[in-house]
């Protein structure tokens, strides 16, 4: 399973989720680039302002790098001016509606001399969660675990870890799976990664059906309310983020993962036994949602 290989198939992964999100919101906009400072490039495709998707993107790219920047190397613990290879799909889904969850999902593969290594995650932030979907979510992304001989728990946890505003002290939402630095066997990492892109149709599907939910003037405002706190994280602890920028990587793009509207509130309290103040006092503390086997 070489670099191409790796790289074929997450376009595939790409055009699968397209094809999903093109059925449920419409066709897309597809805008094709170059790395400027490297070679390779990428796909992003998007929509905005859709029947339920409000802004939703998906990116594939593939570039190579002549050196790789100092905090990555850093980071990595490979020497500075390394050349890379960096191939992986993201996307990220911005529903209208704030009774369907924000999604985001990420798989990748990097390369830098004689160092590789796989990665992705998925994480759900939902705005008015329904415990049942939340949990359907998780035990699915735990069956997808066990198929592929890995450990839910190690992930999940690690996903809890990471989608966490420090300065906020709280998570960004009720969690999924990260992980990085996968390097074992590697088809079998390849395939798991594969298997995470694909599976995201089914994982998300089952929240669309609060698309028509009737909102409410005060539902809509918390939402850009709790949008805030995704730009927050994307900015100040996303290391996918910190690493396109710091490498030269298309703004564009990487900002792709922003809502495309948002709102800071200050001093916002949430009436107490209310829907807003139960998403941050029982859905945003780390649980086991899956439950026992």
């Amino acid at each position: 399973m070489d670099k191409d290989s790796v790289t074929a198939a997450f376009r595939g992964v790409q055009d699968a989720i397209c094809a999903f999100l093109s059925g449920e919101d419409g066709p897309y906009r597809e805008d094709a680039w170059n790395y400027a400072t490297g070679s390779g490039g990428g796909i992003t495709r998007t929509w905005d302002d859709g029947p339920w998707l409000e802004k939703g993107g998906v990116g594939f790219s593939a570039i190579t790098g002549n050196s790789l920047p100092p905090s990555a190397a850093t980071q990595f613990k490979i020497p500075p001016g390394t050349p890379f290879y960096a191939t992986g799909v993201s996307l990220v889904m911005h529903p209208r509606n704030p009774h369907v969850p924000t999604i985001h999902m990420n798989i990748r593969y990097f390369e830098a001399g004689e160092a590789w290594w796989f990665g992705g995650g998925v994480d759900l932030t939902p705005y008015y969660p329904v415990e049942s979907q939340v949990i359907g979510f998780h035990r699915a992304l735990r069956d997808l675990c066990a198929s592929q001989g890995r450990d839910y728990a190690e992930w999940k946890k690690a996903c809890d870890e990471y989608f966490f505003l420090k300065h906020r002290a709280e998570p960004r939402g009720v969690g999924g799976l990260f992980f990085d630095h996968l390097r074992g066997d590697r088809e079998k990492d390849f395939a798991t990664v594969e298997a995470l892109g694909l599976a995201f149709p089914d994982l998300y599907r089952p929240f669309l059906a609060g698309r028509n939910t009737p909102v409410t003037e005060a539902q809509r405002d918390f939402q850009l309310y709790r949008r805030a706190r995704y730009v927050e994280f994307n900015l100040l602890w996303d290391r996918g983020t910190l690493f396109g920028l710091q490498s030269g990587g298309r703004t564009e793009s990487i900002l792709m993962s922003m809502p495309p509207l948002a709102k800071w509130t200050y001093g916002f309290t949430p009436a107490p036994g209310s829907p807003e103040a139960r998403l941050t006092e029982y859905f945003l503390k780390p649980r086991d949602w899956a439950g026992p086997e």
